[in-house]
C-alpha cells in the first residue's frame, strides 16, 4: 500500500506539474491570441470612425454650400431696386455715380438705378413719367419747377420721416431750405445752395486799369466798369457784361435794386410793369444801345457768354456758382466772384436758390428711397462730402468741415467767402410760382424785343401784363 501510495503520490505530482505546465503554455498562447484580436478590432473601429468622420464632414460641407446658395438666393430676392432721377453734364454725372457706388457698398440690400437726362429735357420727361405712373423713386427738381411738381402732386410729405430720424433742418441755409417747403410742409431736402453770382475776369480788369469792386458795390459802380471796358470793334471787340435775355436772372437783380419785382408780395399779381421796374429795364436796354452792354442777340447761342469770358472778351458774367466747375479747367484764366450790385432800395439783389430732392408719392419702396435720400442730402452726410470734394456745389449749410472740403486746393478762388456773404447779407429768393416756366417763356421774348430796340420797356411790359396775369390766375 505504501508503495502504491508512493507511486500514486508521484503520479499526482507529475500530473499536477504537467497540468500546470500545459496551463501556463496554453495561457500564454491564449493571451497572445487575445491581444492580437483586440488590436485588430481596435484598428477596424478606428477605420470605421475615420470613415464616419469623413462622411459627417462631407455632409456638413454640402449642407453649408446649400445654405450659402439658398442665402444668396434669398438675399438677391430681398434686394430692393430704386430709381434716382437727375440732370447734369458728364462731369456732374461722374460724382453722382461715385455717390451711388458708395451708397450701394454701405447698403448692400438696396440698388440704385440712375436716370440721367440733359437739363433742357429733364423736367418735361419727369412730368411725363409722373403722369404715366413711372416716376423715379427719388427725383432732383430745380426750384424753378418745384411749384409745378407740387401741383402735379409728385412728392411725398417728408415731415414724419424728418421728425422720426431727427434730421437737423437748422443745419441748412435758410434760403436753401425754403425751396423745399409748400404750405408749411417739407417735400424734399435741399440740393445745393447755388446763388447766381457775378463772375469777374480779373485779367481784363487789370488790363483796363479798373480796380476790382468791393462786394457792396452799387449800380453806378457797375455802369462805371462798363464804360471802362468798352474797347475794340468786330472780332477784337470786348464787352463789359452780358445781361442775357434767355431768362431774367441777369435782369431781376437790377429791378430789385430799385424796389421793383416780378410779382407782388402775395405772388398773385404781375408787377414787372410797375414804374420802378420799367425804368430799370429801359436803362439796361439803353446801355445795350450805347454799346456798353453786350447785345443779347449776339450772345443768345448756348455757350457764347462762357467762351467770351474764357477768351478775355467778356469782363463780367452772371451764372450759377456751378459755373466754376468749367472755369477752373481753363488754363491761365484769372477770375473771381462778387454779389450783384446793391441798389438804392435794397442790398439784397443776388438770387439765392437751391434745388430739391424729393421722394415720388408713387414709390413702392419708401424705406429704401428715404435711406438713399438721407445718404444723398442729409446734413453733412456722405453725399454732401462727395459733392464738396468734386466742387459740384458749395455747402448747403454753414458747416466749417464742408467748407474746408470745398475750398481745398484753392481752385474755387473767393467763392466760399462770397457765398457765405450772400447768405448773410445779399441773398434774394425768387418769387417762384406754379407756371414759372410758362411765365418766363412769355416774358423773355418781350425782353428780347425791348433790348433790340423794337419796343420800349413800358409798352412791352404793358402788352404782356394780361397774358402773365392769366397764367398766375390759372395756377392759383
Amino acid at each position: 500500500m505504501d508503495a502504491i501510495s508512493e507511486i500514486l503520490a508521484h503520479f499526482n505530482e507529475s500530473y499536477h506539474n504537467l497540468h500546470e505546465h500545459m496551463r501556463e503554455k496554453g495561457g500564454v498562447q491564449y493571451h497572445r491570441q487575445s491581444q492580437e484580436h483586440k488590436e485588430t478590432i481596435k484598428r477596424e473601429e478606428q477605420k470605421r470612425l475615420m470613415i464616419k468622420t469623413r462622411v459627417i464632414f462631407l455632409v456638413l460641407c454640402l449642407t453649408l454650400v446649400i445654405t450659402l446658395i439658398a442665402g444668396a438666393t434669398m438675399a438677391a430676392d430681398a434686394t430692393v431696386t430704386i430709381q434716382y432721377g437727375f440732370w447734369g453734364n458728364p462731369a456732374a454725372i461722374g460724382v453722382e455715380k461715385d455717390i451711388i457706388d458708395r451708397f450701394e457698398y454701405a447698403n448692400p440690400g438696396i440698388k440704385v438705378t440712375p436716370i440721367a437726362v440733359g437739363y433742357a429735357d429733364y423736367h418735361p420727361k419727369m412730368l411725363t413719367m409722373i403722369a404715366g405712373g413711372q416716376a423715379p423713386d427719388v427725383m432732383r427738381i430745380d426750384s424753378y419747377c418745384f411749384a409745378d411738381f407740387m401741383k402735379a402732386k409728385a412728392f411725398k410729405d417728408l415731415g414724419t420721416l424728418i421728425r422720426r430720424d431727427k434730421i437737423d433742418l437748422k443745419w441748412y441755409y435758410e434760403a436753401a431750405l425754403g425751396d423745399c417747403v409748400s404750405k408749411g410742409r417739407y417735400y424734399g431736402l435741399p440740393w445745393a445752395s447755388a446763388p447766381i453770382l457775378m463772375f469777374l475776369n480779373k485779367k481784363m480788369f487789370k488790363e483796363a486799369g479798373i480796380p476790382i469792386p468791393s462786394p457792396d458795390w452799387k449800380w453806378d459802380d457797375f455802369v462805371s466798369v462798363l464804360r471802362g471796358m468798352r474797347k475794340g470793334e468786330g472780332v477784337t471787340r470786348q464787352y463789359g457784361f452780358d445781361v442775357g435775355t434767355t431768362s431774367y436772372n441777369g435782369i431781376l437783380p437790377f429791378v430789385w435794386g430799385v424796389g421793383g419785382d416780378l410779382f407782388d408780395k402775395d405772388r398773385k399779381k404781375f408787377t414787372l410793369d410797375s414804374p420802378e421796374a420799367v425804368k430799370r429795364i429801359q436803362e439796361l436796354a439803353d446801355l445795350v444801345k450805347q454799346g456798353l452792354l453786350a447785345d443779347p442777340a449776339e450772345f443768345a447761342a448756348t455757350g457764347v457768354g462762357s467762351r467770351m469770358f474764357f477768351t478775355n472778351k467778356l469782363a463780367m458774367k452772371h451764372d450759377s456758382v456751378s459755373f466754376l466747375i468749367n472755369a477752373i479747367q481753363v488754363e491761365g484764366l484769372e477770375w473771381m466772384a462778387l454779389p450783384f450790385p446793391s441798389g438804392d432800395k435794397t442790398s439784397q439783389t443776388t438770387i439765392n436758390k437751391a434745388n430739391v430732392v424729393g421722394i415720388a408719392v408713387s414709390t413702392k419702396n419708401l424705406g429704401a428711397a428715404w435711406t438713399f435720400l438721407k445718404f444723398l442730402r442729409g446734413p453733412g452726410g456722405a453725399g454732401e462730402r462727395l459733392y464738396m470734394k468734386a466742387k459740384r456745389m458749395p455747402p448747403t449749410g454753414d458747416d466749417p468741415e464742408m467748407w474746408e472740403l470745398y475750398s481745398a486746393g484753392g481752385a474755387v478762388q473767393n467763392v466760399p467767402e462770397i457765398v457765405k456773404l450772400v447768405n448773410r447779407k445779399y441773398a434774394h429768393t425768387l418769387p417762384l410760382v406754379a407756371g414759372w416756366t410758362e411765365i418766363e417763356s412769355t416774358i423773355v421774348p418781350q425782353l428780347q424785343r425791348i433790348f433790340s430796340g423794337q419796343i420800349t420797356a413800358e409798352a412791352g411790359m404793358k402788352e404782356i401784363a394780361p397774358k402773365v396775369q392769366s397764367i398766375l390766375d390759372r395756377n392759383k
